[in-house]
């Protein structure tokens, strides 16, 4: 009796650990490493109890350790500014990383929710902790991931709000950058470092001086996302920067692409004085759309159209364009810690479509509904509960 008993019990384990339900935490404790040759530094091998399952980092991307995946080689080599055939390189940095992070056990926070994107094997998205230590802080603080990829939509159990968790990434990074750690210490004339240079610049400059929320870095009052793209801009905007006329503009677009800021002075004419005339006023890879805005999500459009999705909204005002029946239209300002990022159609019951106007009146609210394509327009869907 005692035997059949626990052979139940044993099936029923067994059950529950291979029909996982997507939308709800699990803490999975005492996790072990299971060697893989796919294992990297933000995807791995693990197993829990009898279960091997894969699990894919939240929030952070680590370089691809093989070039099978080029345009994400690529995406990478521009985020932190190095050269392609560096990107795999550091993934194996990575890799090596997270592997002795994940020496002994761990514990592996999930909602089952799916992340194989263009892998054959089932994949969760998941965060990672050690003892105080979580695996995407570390990965960002030694600068060996950057920050990129699936946030989580709510807290975790006995976490930390979206909010401050990207908040802490983004301090993470800051310091691997401040410290040149990990890749950051290839990156010299980066997007990310310059605009940290600038911060810092600012910082001494103007000591005491308030800046208003949608400021962002910047250097003589110029924020990032206003500066030049060096690698896309026209020969007309390359020449309002100071000392670049119209052959040394010429010279510019001929060089593309361009790595880094200072590489800049490998171009016949361009002097290190004149260089530093205008390197405050460029950046060689446009900065990364805001989190929670509609910019982040139709970034990467494939991976989240069709599901629902969080933004903060600035403003929000009525629209004539046509809705579905039972709806009425709204457009939607987004924006994520004062960094405007674009408007959207969002269609609102016509229950809840008053209350929806007086709510979202205040700024900075956040909105989750369905992203989804209606008569080739990216919209959003307010979802009837």
């Amino acid at each position: 009796m005692l035997i059949t008993l626990l052979c139940i019990f044993s099936l029923v384990l067994t059950t529950r650990a291979a029909d996982q339900v997507e939308g709800t935490w699990e803490v999975l404790g005492g996790c072990r490493l299971v060697s893989a040759p796919f294992n990297d530094g933000d995807s791995f091998l693990v197993k829990y109890g009898d279960e091997q399952y894969t699990f894919r980092l939240y929030y952070v991307d680590a370089p691809e350790t093989s070039e099978t995946y080029i345009d994400r080689v690529r995406a990478q080599a521009r985020y932190f500014s190095i050269p392609e055939e560096s990107v795999t390189e550091t993934g194996k940095l990575a890799s090596t990383f997270t592997k002795n992070f994940l020496r002994g056990e761990f514990t592996v926070i999930t909602k089952w929710e799916d992340a194989r994107g263009s892998s054959r094997n089932k994949r969760y998205y998941a965060l990672v902790q050690k003892g105080d230590k979580d695996l995407s802080l570390e990965l960002i603080r030694a600068g060996l991931a950057r920050l990129y990829g699936m946030p989580t939509k709510d807290r975790w159990p006995g976490g930390l709000t979206p909010r401050t968790f990207l908040s802490r990434l983004k301090n993470n990074e800051r310091e691997a950058q401040r410290e040149e750690d990990g890749i950051w210490a290839l990156a010299t004339g980066s997007m990310q470092m310059s605009g940290l240079e600038a911060l810092h610049s600012s910082s001494e400059a103007d000591a005491g001086t308030e800046f208003s929320a949608g400021s962002g870095p910047s250097l003589g009052g110029l924020p990032l996302k206003d500066r030049i793209n060096i690698n896309t801009a026209t020969s007309e905007e390359l020449q309002e920067l100071p000392g670049i006329g119209k052959a040394y503009a010429a010279r510019i677009m001929a060089a593309r692409p361009i790595q880094s800021i200072e590489s800049l002075v490998q171009i016949p004419g361009i002097t290190a004085n004149t260089l530093a005339g205008f390197s405050h006023m460029i950046i060689t890879e446009d900065p990364p759309p805001p989190a929670f805005t509609v910019e982040f999500y139709t970034a990467d459009i494939d991976q989240y159209l069709d599901t629902e999705v969080t933004v903060h909204i600035a403003s929000v005002r009525p629209s004539d364009t046509a809705s579905p029946e039972t709806f009425r239209s709204v457009i939607l300002e987004t924006a994520y810690q004062g960094e405007s990022g674009g408007t959207i159609t969002a269609y609102i019951p016509d229950e809840f479509y008053d209350s929806f106007i007086n709510y979202y009146r205040e700024p900075g609210r956040e909105f989750k509904g369905l992203l989804y394509s209606r008569d080739g327009e990216i919209v959003m869907v307010y979802v009837r509960k």
